[in-house]
C-alpha cells in the first residue's frame, strides 16, 4: 500500500484509466499514478477534485487527507466501511480501566525511551566529541523507575524528565549549523526543530491511517489525555516510532546535506521556521523511502516488513489487545 502526497499549487486531482492524475497549471507538472495499492492521498495546500474522483476515492478506501502548506491538519475524508463499532465499544471500555491504561502505557514510554537512547548512541559514534553520555546515563536511570511507576501521571513525569535529556543530547549531535536549545513547536522556532515538527505530521498521518483500518477510534487514547479534535491514539502509538522514524530521519538528511540551512523561511508574524516547497518535496520523499524501509523490528513475526507494515501490525496488535482486555499482548517496537 502507498501514500500519495500532493503538494504542487493549484492542483487538479482526478482518476482516469485506473490512474491517479495530478496536473498544475501553475507549475505545468502531470503526475499520472497507478490508483492500485494507493492507500491515503495527503494534499498541502489547495487542490480541487471532481465529485466523480472523490467516489472512485471513497469506494476504493482511498483517504484524503489535507493539510496546510505548512503542515497544519485541516480535515479528513473516509469511507465509513472500516468502523468497527464493537472494536471501539471495547476500546472505550478499556479506556475506563485504570489498570489496562497504565500497564499500556508503561510500555510504550519504556519503549520510547530505550529507542531514544539506541538514537543517541548510534549518533555519538559519530560525534565523538558531543558530550552526551551524562544525557544517555540520565535517561537510562529512569528505566527502572518509569517500570515501577503506579500513574499516567507520574508515568508523564518521567516521560518529561527523559525527553528534556533526550532533546538536549539530541542538539549537540546534530550539525553544528543546525544546532538547537529544545523542542519548540506551534510553531517550530529554528529548523531542526521544523524537521522534527514535519516529520512527526507525516508519522501522525501514517498512523491514523493504520489506526482508523483497523477499526479502532484515532481518539480515544491510553496515555495522552483525550481533548476535542486530536487524535490522542495516533499521539500514544507514536511514541515508540518517533525516534526510530522521524528523528532519525532529521538527523541523516542534515548529516548527509539533503537538505541545508538554506532551505527553511521564516514565516510573520508567527516566526515560524518552515521548509520552502522544493525542499519539502525532497524531504517527503525521504520519508517515503524511510517508511518504505524493511527491517526485523517487529518481534512477533520472524521475517522483515517495512516500516509502515510495522505501524499497520502494531495497530494490529493494539486491537487484539483491547478486545481481550489484556495489555500484555501489545509488544511495543524496541530498535537495536
Amino acid at each position: 500500500m502507498s501514500f500519495i502526497y500532493v503538494y504542487e499549487r493549484g492542483a487538479k486531482i482526478g482518476v482516469q484509466n485506473n490512474c491517479v492524475v495530478i496536473e498544475s497549471e501553475k507549475e505545468n507538472i502531470k503526475r499520472t499514478l497507478p490508483i492500485e495499492g494507493v492507500e491515503n492521498i495527503v494534499i498541502f495546500g489547495d487542490a480541487t477534485l471532481s465529485t466523480s474522483s472523490v467516489r472512485q476515492f471513497l469506494e476504493r478506501d482511498i483517504n484524503l487527507t489535507w493539510l496546510s502548506s505548512k503542515g497544519k491538519f485541516f480535515g479528513r475524508l473516509e469511507s465509513t466501511r472500516g468502523v468497527d463499532i464493537h472494536r471501539q465499544r471495547r476500546q472505550f471500555a478499556c479506556g475506563e480501566d485504570e489498570t489496562f491504561c497504565l500497564e499500556l502505557s508503561k510500555k510504550i514510554v519504556l519503549a520510547k525511551v530505550k529507542n531514544q537512547i539506541t538514537i543517541l548512541r548510534r549518533y555519538q559514534r559519530n560525534r565523538q566529541a558531543a558530550p552526551v553520555q551524562s544525557n544517555i546515563e540520565a535517561i537510562s536511570r529512569l528505566l527502572p523507575i518509569i517500570e515501577q511507576d503506579t500513574s499516567i501521571n507520574v508515568l508523564m513525569g518521567h516521560e518529561g524528565l527523559a525527553a528534556r535529556n533526550y532533546y538536549q543530547a539530541l542538539g549537540l549531535l546534530v550539525d553544528q549549523e543546525f544546532a538547537f536549545n529544545g523542542r519548540s513547536r506551534q510553531p517550530p522556532r529554528d529548523p531542526f526543530n521544523s524537521l522534527l515538527s514535519f516529520a512527526y505530521t507525516l508519522l501522525m498521518y501514517d498512523v491514523y491511517t493504520a489506526a482508523v483500518n483497523r477499526g479502532l477510534s484515532p481518539y480515544a487514547s491510553y496515555l495522552h489525555s483525550i481533548r476535542k479534535g486530536h487524535p490522542a491514539l495516533c499521539s500514544d502509538l507514536m511514541e515508540e516510532w518517533r525516534a526510530v522514524l522521524a528523528d532519525s530521519l532529521a538527523l541523516y538528511v542534515t548529516s548527509k546535506g539533503i537538505i541545508k540551512r538554506t532551505d527553511f523561511e521564516k514565516v510573520q508574524p508567527e516566526g515560524g521556521v518552515y521548509l520552502n516547497a522544493s525542499a519539502s518535496k525532497t524531504f517527503i520523499a525521504e520519508y517515503e523511502k524511510k517508511v518504505r524501509t524493511r527491517s526485523q523490528y517487529i518481534n512477533y513475526v520472524d521475517y522483515p516488513v517495512s516500516f509502515r507494515r510495522g505501524i499497520e501490525m502494531q495497530c494490529q496488535r493494539l486491537a487484539r489487545a483491547i478486545e481481550d482486555g489484556d495489555p500484555s499482548i501489545y509488544q511495543p517496537v524496541v530498535i537495536r
